[in-house]
């Protein structure tokens, strides 16, 4: 009974991943909507980049945030990385905050301390700059490789093209 319960719950997310991916996003924002309020963190995390980039939703950034947070509480590395890019790459929710890369260093170390590639990617690119947090070269270069590791692809060119990119 519970795989079939398991079953039941599943075809609807993946029906709604599947309407996202192939770019029906206002289809997709219907079928997300309540999946979402119903506590789904994948549907929650997509519902965020859907406000954010204004993808069959009106684009806005706070309720980008809200979805996203409540997706990150439950534990979704995707969604935390996605606050993380929301205080980089937005528009009103950067000047919100006093350090909007501290904000989004944060947010990138959650995910990145628990193997996220990308954020541990975005976190090394922030220790290398000394962007809201303390410039330190040999960091970065622990998070870039950790990210290579992990199969990102930008930090294995990353390394590729670095002296002492060996191990």
């Amino acid at each position: 009974m519970i795989l079939l319960t398991g079953a039941v719950h599943a075809a609807p997310i993946d029906d709604a991943l599947r309407q996202y991916d192939g770019g029906h996003y206002e289809v997709a924002a219907r079928q997300f909507e309540p999946l979402a309020e119903g506590g789904n963190a994948v549907a929650q995390e997509r519902l965020a980049i859907m406000y954010f980039y204004g993808r069959g939703v009106p684009e806005d950034e706070d309720k980008a945030l809200q979805w996203a947070r409540r997706s990150a509480d439950q534990g979704n590395l995707d969604a935390m990385y996605f606050i993380g890019n929301m205080y980089v790459f937005g528009d009103r929710l950067p000047k919100s905050v006093p350090d909007p890369d501290q904000e989004a260093a944060r947010w990138y170390f959650e995910a990145a301390r628990k193997g996220h590639a990308e954020a541990e990617y975005g976190l090394g690119l922030l220790f290398l700059a000394g962007k809201g947090v303390v410039q330190d070269q040999e960091e970065a270069m622990r998070w870039i490789r950790s990210a290579a590791d992990n199969g990102h692809p930008g930090a294995r060119s990353f390394l590729g093209g670095s002296k002492g990119a060996g191990h």
